[in-house]
């Protein structure tokens, strides 16, 4: 993670750093007073080194965010603060089970379970890790192996679901920004969101205004119900069953859809397209190469 994990060293051999900081900028508008001479301090990232998982806490090293390495920042004084800087990320590693984690910032690994995360931020889930629920405004920024989500609220968000990674139901607007590998989601309900699709990943069943705006490589969505919507499919794209509003922009090559109900409408189907069935005033604007549309009942 080349943005994991900003922050502050001082001459007096402290550290200045906050799980929510998105840059050092946060940091130095929230902790660094006038009084502070700008020479007293100096911006750094904690990081693994490329490739390694956050828990890996051998592999991490101090990246210096300055054109100078200042001159007091070495001997016993640079020794302190390295391994002060291993007990801040060592304490974020959860490796067990924790009802609530609240105004947190975590990394889950092993067979860690989360019963509830609120306002907080989990940087990676690895392993068998679990999140019973994520909610209020939480976010995740990796979660690969086999780990598993089971809700996901409000205006959460996943940054990167990989691996064979798991989300159980999503509601309201919760949002998963990329889908990679053989990463699953069971469910997705009222506005939830998943930005991207790529290899394997897979969509079970959509309902309400649930949106998925891109998807790849062997994507499939098994339901569609409501007003949801996908924008494109890609490949070996198929979805079982589309009800009432749902909608598909677009399919390409061996995309096929096996059943459509309701005002479900397709814009766009290429490649080796196929409608199984069609009912009620569902409609396909277009269907290209070698397209068919199996059976047809329009009431």
């Amino acid at each position: 993670m080349n943005d994991f994990y900003h922050v502050l060293i001082k001459n007096d051999g402290s550290i200045i750093h906050d799980v929510f900081a998105t840059s050092h900028k946060d940091l130095i508008c929230k902790y660094i007073t006038p009084a502070d001479d700008s020479k007293s301090y100096f911006r750094a990232m904690y990081s693994p080194k490329m490739d390694c998982r956050l828990d890996d806490l051998d592999n991490y090293q101090i990246i210096i965010s300055e054109n100078y390495i200042p001159d007091w920042f070495q001997g016993s004084l640079a020794e302190d603060i390295t391994v002060k800087l291993r007990e801040v990320i060592e304490s974020m590693i959860v490796r067990g089970h924790k009802q609530l984690l609240l105004h947190d910032g975590a990394i889950l690994v092993g067979t860690a379970v989360v019963q509830e995360l609120k306002q907080s931020i989990v940087f990676a889930m690895y392993d068998h890790a679990r999140i019973k629920s994520l909610d209020k405004n939480s976010e995740i920024h990796h979660v690969t192996d086999e780990c598993i989500i089971e809700e996901m609220h409000d205006s959460t968000k996943i940054e990167e679901l990989s691996g064979f990674a798991k989300v159980n139901t999503m509601f309201d607007y919760s949002k998963i920004i990329k889908m990679w590998g053989q990463s699953k989601v069971n469910i997705m309900n009222d506005n939830s969101r998943i930005a991207m699709l790529k290899g394997d990943a897979n969509i079970i069943s959509m309902h309400d205004e649930a949106q998925a705006d891109r998807m790849k490589h062997m994507s499939k969505v098994d339901e569609m119900h409501g007003h949801s919507v996908i924008e494109e499919m890609w490949d070996w794209t198929i979805v079982e069953k589309m009800f009432d509003q749902s909608r598909i922009n677009y399919m390409d090559e061996e995309s096929k859809v096996c059943e459509m109900f309701g005002d479900s409408m397709i814009e766009v189907m290429c490649g080796n397209a196929i409608v199984e069935r069609l009912t009620e005033n569902s409609l396909v604007r277009k269907l290209h190469d070698a397209a068919q549309i199996l059976k047809k009942e329009l009431e």
